[in-house]
């Protein structure tokens, strides 16, 4: 039977082995989450694309917001919060150039942070992403803002 202490390190040790599984597993999981939420929102701006001025504005505020809160892997709470300030942003444009100024922020620093994943050979970055999608969502997530900002010059 086994001592106590060969007990607690044994269970120690299991535990460590399940943390570092966890974290070996948030790249890819943000990755596909990122990709998929993607598709989502580009689904969304579609419906967007019959509004016009404020109510354009609004609509791809709720998109972009929705973006954000459907990526719900733990490693990418910067990629959230880029996205809820874009939408914050858009929500409170008065103009079109306010409006699309949040959304170029926005994809500035997404395309910022998938370079970074490019240039580290498809590495994860903490906070934003990326990993064993070589930055798949990251770009993904890219081609949506280009889209709402497209939408948003063309009909703002």
């Amino acid at each position: 039977m086994p001592s106590e202490t060969q007990s607690h390190r044994l269970t120690l040790a299991t535990i460590m082995l399940a943390l570092l599984a966890l974290l070996a597993a948030t790249p890819v999981r943000a990755d596909a989450g990122m990709a998929a939420a993607a598709m989502s929102a580009n689904g969304g701006l579609a419906a967007c694309s019959a509004n016009t001025g404020k109510a354009l504005y609004e609509c791809v505020a709720n998109v972009l917001d929705k973006l954000s809160n459907d990526i719900t892997a733990p490693g990418v709470p910067e990629t959230r919060r880029a996205l809820s300030n874009a939408a914050a942003g858009v929500r409170a444009a008065a103009t079109k150039a306010q409006a699309l100024s949040a959304v170029t922020q926005c994809r500035a620093l997404i395309t910022s942070a998938l370079a970074k994943v490019r240039a580290l050979g498809g590495g994860y970055v903490a906070g934003w992403g990326g990993g064993a999608g070589a930055g798949a969502g990251l770009a993904a997530v890219s081609d949506v803002l280009a889209r709402a900002a497209k939408l948003i010059q063309s009909k703002g």
